[in-house]
């Protein structure tokens, strides 16, 4: 299962991450790419996840991100699981409840988080959770972000 293999070291771990699992929690079992995007207004940064944050607000509950680009990086992860098991337990990822999903991959989505991945694998000092992360760390998650991004394509 991929999310045995990523989930955790650098995906999956930021506050951000913990936030997102809120997210999903709220969201039917099914739930496309574009959906999860327009909800979080990553549609409107157009690609560009260096530095911006996102939020939401479903129903009464607010979603606030640091980082839009952590969302990338776990919805990369969960796209990867959809794709390959065709589901994933919310709980297995920090979830409060055992509830199976599935994210549904969409052409345009795709691109853009292919596309934010490719460039931090080759300038993950452009992002601002570089920060968060010495050289060999940076190397570690670029060659990780080039991995899964492999496996969208």
């Amino acid at each position: 299962m991929k999310i045995d293999q990523y989930w955790g070291t650098y995906f999956g771990e930021s506050a951000d991450s913990a936030t997102f699992v809120r997210y999903l929690d709220v969201k039917p079992e099914v739930v496309s790419a574009t959906e999860i995007f327009t909800d979080l207004g990553l549609d409107l940064l157009k690609g560009n996840f260096t530095e911006s944050g996102c939020h939401a607000t479903i129903g009464e509950e607010e979603f606030s991100f640091d980082s839009a680009f952590r969302v990338i990086l776990d919805l990369s992860v969960l796209l990867i699981e959809s794709k390959s098991v065709g589901r994933f337990n919310l709980a297995r990822i920090g979830g409060a409840r055992s509830r199976m999903m599935r994210i549904d991959p969409t052409p345009k989505e795709n691109v853009q988080i292919t596309q934010a991945l490719k460039y931090f694998s080759l300038m993950p000092e452009a992002f601002a959770v570089a920060e968060e992360f010495d050289e060999d760390q940076l190397y570690e998650l670029g060659n990780l972000c080039e991995e899964i991004r492999h496996q969208l394509d």
